[in-house]
């Protein structure tokens, strides 16, 4: 099982609110669930072998993300331990 928290981020990154947070049971089904929830962020970077990978080697991962009207946020999916 995995984690799943996406938070919006100030315009100078230093303040960070959860927003979202959700499981999911496997890669592919968070990588389903960030795209569902932001709909307008390039989530070319949120491939399932990529997010496997960091999960693998850092135990989570983590990317800073805009969407197309300005919006800042951070998606965090991690293993559920």
């Amino acid at each position: 099982m995995f984690r799943i928290v996406i938070s919006s981020l100030t315009d100078d990154g230093r303040r960070v609110t959860p927003e979202r947070r959700d499981t999911a049971m496997s890669v592919d089904e968070a990588v389903r669930a960030v795209k569902e929830h932001l709909p307008t962020v390039d989530t070319a970077a949120f491939g399932s072998d990529a997010v496997q990978s960091s999960v693998n080697r850092v135990n989570d991962f983590r990317r800073d993300v805009s969407t197309e009207d300005g919006g800042r946020y951070r998606v965090v999916i991690a293993p559920m331990m």
